[in-house]
C-alpha cells in the first residue's frame, strides 16, 4: 500500500479527531497529506496545515471532507477552523483539476452534478456498508450515553421508541433491549415489522406513530425525513426526551419541540465525539482502498 500511495497529494478539509488520525495514517503509508480548517485544534505538533486552500486544491490528487458531508450551502463540518469553510464558491470549484478524487460522506445533489460535469471523480462514503455499519456501534452507544445523562430514570424498564430499523436503528434497538428497555420500533415496510417482532420488540407502522407516541419515555430518531413533525410532537409526552441521530436534515421539528417544552437533542457526527479513536480506525481501514480503487486503474498522477 505504501508504494501505491507514494507521492499522492491528499488534502483533508475540515473534520475532527477522526480526520487527524486519518491524516497520520495516510502519511504513514506514503502519501503527502495536508490539513485545512484545523487552526484551533489543540495538538498540532507534527501536523502540516495549509492556509492557502485554493493552491492546495490545485496540487491535490485527492480531496477528503468529513463523513457529515457537504451541505446544500457548500459548508463543510470544520469545528476547529478559525472561520466557516465553504466549498461551493466558483473560485474553489475552478481550482479542482479534472480527475481529482473528491471524497465526502455526502454531497448535495446540485454540487455533485457540478463536480461530475467538470470530470471530477466523486466518492460518497456515508452510506457504504463498510463505513456505516461499523459507525453504527459508536453512534448507538453515544446516543444511549446522552439519554442516560439527560434523564432521571434508567434505560432498564423505560419505554424507548426507535424510529427506523436500518443499520443504526437495528444496532440501537438491540442495544436498548439488551439493557432491559421496552423497545418499540417504528418503520414503514411491512416485512421489517415482521423482523422487529421476531427480535421480541414492539413493531409499529410509522403511519401510526402519532397514535402511540404518548407512551414513549425516550425517542431515538434515525430517519432523515420529518417524522417527528408538529402533529406527532403535539401528542408526545412533554416529559419525553428526543434524540435525533439521523443524517442531515434530521427528522425532528426542533422549533415545535422547543415551543412545546419537549427536550430534543440533535447529535450530528456522534462517532467522532464519543469514540473518535474507533471511528478513525474505520476511516483508516476503508479510505486507502477506496482511493486506490478510484485512482489507480491505470491512471497516472
Amino acid at each position: 500500500m505504501d508504494i501505491i500511495l507514494l507521492g499522492l497529494n491528499i488534502l483533508i478539509i475540515g473534520g475532527d479527531r477522526r480526520e487527524i488520525e486519518l491524516y497520520a495514517h495516510l502519511k504513514k503509508i506514503g502519501a503527502n497529506v495536508y490539513l485545512y480548517g484545523f487552526e484551533k485544534y489543540p495538538y498540532l505538533k507534527g501536523i502540516t496545515l495549509t492556509d492557502n486552500l485554493i493552491e492546495s486544491i490545485k496540487l491535490s490528487h485527492v480531496i477528503i471532507t468529513p463523513l457529515t458531508g457537504i451541505e446544500a450551502n457548500g459548508e463543510v463540518y470544520a469545528p476547529f477552523a478559525q472561520n466557516k469553510v465553504f466549498l461551493n464558491e466558483i473560485k474553489i470549484l475552478n481550482a479542482i483539476n479534472p480527475q481529482t478524487l473528491v471524497m465526502a460522506g455526502y454531497i448535495c445533489p446540485t454540487l455533485r452534478e457540478i463536480l461530475v460535469q467538470k470530470s471530477i471523480v466523486v466518492c460518497e462514503t456515508r452510506d457504504m456498508d463498510e463505513v456505516s455499519i461499523p459507525n453504527a456501534v459508536p453512534t448507538a452507544e453515544g446516543a444511549i450515553q446522552v439519554a442516560m445523562t439527560n434523564t432521571d430514570f434508567t434505560i432498564h424498564n423505560s419505554h424507548s421508541f426507535v424510529l427506523g430499523f436500518g443499520r443504526c436503528g437495528t444496532i440501537l434497538a438491540n442495544t436498548l433491549k439488551a439493557l432491559g428497555a421496552d423497545v418499540t420500533v417504528a418503520v414503514r415496510r411491512k416485512e421489517v415489522l415482521a423482523w422487529i417482532e421476531a427480535f421480541k420488540m414492539n413493531p409499529l407502522p410509522i403511519d401510526r406513530l402519532a397514535e402511540e407516541i404518548y407512551r414513549a419515555d425516550i425517542i431515538f430518531n434515525t430517519i432523515p425525513v420529518p417524522v417527528l413533525n408538529a402533529e406527532v410532537l403535539y401528542r408526545t409526552n412533554k416529559s419525553s426526551l428526543i434524540i435525533d441521530i439521523a443524517t442531515h436534515p434530521g427528522g425532528v421539528d426542533f422549533t415545535v419541540a422547543k415551543r412545546l417544552n419537549i427536550k430534543a437533542i440533535s447529535l450530528p457526527g456522534l462517532p467522532g465525539k464519543v469514540a473518535p479513536k474507533t471511528a478513525a480506525q474505520i476511516l483508516c481501514k476503508v479510505y486507502p482502498d477506496l482511493i486506490v480503487s478510484h485512482l489507480k486503474r491505470g491512471e497516472k498522477y
